[in-house]
């Protein structure tokens, strides 16, 4: 029995170490050249959200919402880091995220991903991996699913 418990244990170990956190990702390829990466800390949030007014329509109520969020871009990156960066998404650890949206469009791949505690989002992922455009997106903070519904739907009929 104790020779079963230390080899699950060793596997599940060694899964976690196989699988790639959403951190890992951005660490890798923010100092890559031509890598564009921002990321917004929870205090630069609570300045500009001082010129935010939400009479702008659900989308300045939403980015109210937006604690924190990093940006990665790597469209002007060589084809090799484009490559590197798709399987690494392909490998993503996606423990506790929720797939909300699923594109593939012309071998562009587009995944939103949510974290949710207690019926409300508290990371939104945007991740685009394919040969030309590899973007990753982290939102974290406090949104509710009908704020997102509304946006989306305020969307639609600005197209109509």
């Amino acid at each position: 029995m104790k020779k079963l418990t230390i080899l699950l244990t060793a596997l599940l170990l060694a899964q976690a170490t196989w699988a790639v956190d959403i951190k890992a990702v951005f660490d890798e390829f923010k100092d890559t050249p031509r890598a564009e990466y921002v990321s917004i800390s929870p205090f630069l949030m609570k300045i500009g959200k001082c010129f935010i007014d939400e009479e702008d329509g659900p989308e300045m109520a939403l980015a109210k919402q937006i604690h924190s969020m990093k940006v990665l871009d790597l469209e002007d990156c060589a084809p090799e880091v484009k490559a590197r960066f798709t399987k690494r998404i392909a490998d993503l650890n996606r423990d506790g995220y929720e797939t909300l949206m699923r594109v593939n469009e012309k071998g562009e791949k587009v995944n939103i991903l949510v974290k949710e505690k207690k019926n409300v989002i508290r990371e939104m992922l945007i991740v685009c991996a394919g040969p030309d455009d590899c973007t990753l997106v982290l939102f974290k903070g406090k949104f509710k699913t009908e704020d997102i519904d509304r946006l989306i739907n305020e969307e639609n009929i600005d197209k109509d």
